[in-house]
């Protein structure tokens, strides 16, 4: 056994190479019984409340760092969904063409967004995509979506 030096007197023992072409080998000879007894344990009630207690432990000392890689795991769900349905229905206002993509939005083409967001829980990108793109729906930059919202359903650069 090695011992390392870390810094500060604190010392950490080195456990010795396997022989890991040997493991493997042995693996390969008895791998439907080893899986076989691995399974087996892993669905013991002991085994399973250890396995959610460490869970549990790991998540209480990385609340920050569980929740940054959440924020950005759903960051890129929700732009690749954007990316997904603006390149069906168009990546340019159809009224303005207004093409920078942080200022498009999806416009519902009968006014009942809305009603509609309400039942789809605010995700409509999601919803789209689930639903194969339905045709009532076009691109328009927020601007035009919000003009037409004000102005009953007509946009101010048509007036």
């Amino acid at each position: 056994m090695l011992v390392v030096r870390l810094g500060l007197g604190m010392l950490r023992r080195k456990m010795p190479q396997r022989n890991n072409t040997k493991r493997r080998e042995e693996y390969a000879k008895n791998k439907e019984e080893i899986n076989r007894k691995r399974r087996a344990r892993n669905n013991t009630e002991e085994f399973k409340y250890k396995k959610r207690l460490s869970e549990k432990i790991y998540r209480d000392k990385n609340k920050e760092k569980i929740s940054e890689y959440n924020k950005s795991f759903s960051r890129k769900v929700r732009e690749r969904c954007k990316e997904l349905v603006f390149n069906h229905y168009g990546r340019k206002c159809e009224c303005c063409g207004e093409n920078h993509i942080e200022f498009l939005t999806i416009d519902h083409m009968n006014g009942n967004g809305r009603k509609h967001r309400k039942e789809i829980n605010n995700k409509l990108y999601p919803w789209l995509i689930k639903n194969n793109y339905p045709e009532e729906f076009k691109t328009l930059c927020l601007n035009c979506n919000f003009g037409r919202y004000k102005n009953n359903g007509i946009c101010p650069h048509k007036l």
